[in-house]
């Protein structure tokens, strides 16, 4: 669209942004109406991606149902790794866990190994769109359909997938950035100059790893680790680290807002 490439996900990378110039007399078509959504669209999920981060926002637990062979997410929100904000409203219908069935790639031996595909599962949710709200087309042109949707509906869908997702790793990757107690502000910048993020080829986000449980068996709730989930580290969050480090672990109140 004018000019801008699409990789797939198109406004997400990092080509200059187009918007509209309207005019007194101008003749404002389906194109014109599309590019001022895309505009603010893109703009939010650039800043999502490259300024908030990916992962969980709140909620999106993953509970273990009472048949013990599905599992279910609570409402919530994340970001995907697009920037685009996945919003569960309500508890999502029940998805049906598989038995295990160990199929591993290569040989199990080595110590450590994680891979156990045909063992875990990983929850995933993903960013969904739904064309809905059907309309008459107004059109005298005689190869148009008689009706099309009229509106996009944002949604979310919960996918199972072979394997454990891997353990975030909590380690500092911001090397000589302060030393003595003080802040190197050249390290900082060095850092910082690296180049952007790309665009991710998997947008969607791990909630939860599930060991499975055999044919005639059933899961656990222990048998859930909602650990493995990427967070969304927001002003609040920080915030609450920071009086978490110099309050010493005494008790007080949630960031004094709750």
């Amino acid at each position: 669209m004018h000019g801008r490439e699409n990789h797939g996900h198109a406004g997400l990378d990092l080509q200059p942004f187009v918007r509209n110039r309207y005019f007194y007399g101008q003749l404002l078509d389906v194109q014109h109406f599309d590019l001022e959504q895309a505009y603010f669209k893109q703009k939010i999920s650039l800043a999502h991606r490259l300024v908030s981060g990916y992962g969980v926002v709140c909620g999106l637990d993953v509970r273990l149902c009472d048949d013990g062979r599905s599992v279910c997410v609570e409402p919530g929100i994340a970001l995907d790794k697009l920037g685009r904000e996945i919003i569960v409203p309500s508890r999502s219908a029940h998805v049906a866990l598989p038995p295990a069935a160990p199929e591993y790639d290569h040989a199990h031996e080595q110590e450590g190994c994680e891979c156990e595909h045909g063992t875990y599962v990983q929850v995933c949710v993903c960013f969904h769109e739904c064309a809905t709200d059907p309309a008459p087309v107004l059109t005298s042109e005689c190869d148009t359909e008689r009706c099309a949707p009229s509106a996009i509906r944002e949604r979310y869908k919960i996918e199972l997938r072979k394997g454990r997702a891997k353990d975030p790793e909590a380690v500092c990757s911001l090397n000589d950035v302060v030393s003595g107690g003080h802040l190197s502000y050249d390290a900082l910048a060095t850092w910082i100059t690296r180049a952007c993020r790309p665009l991710p080829d998997d947008p969607c986000i791990p909630i939860a790893n599930v060991r499975l449980a055999t044919e005639e068996g059933k899961c656990e709730a222990a048998d859930v680790d909602i650990t493995i989930r990427p967070i969304v580290y927001t002003n609040d969050l920080l915030y609450e680290l920071i009086l978490c480090v110099i309050s010493n672990g005494q008790d007080r109140p949630h960031g004094g807002k709750y």
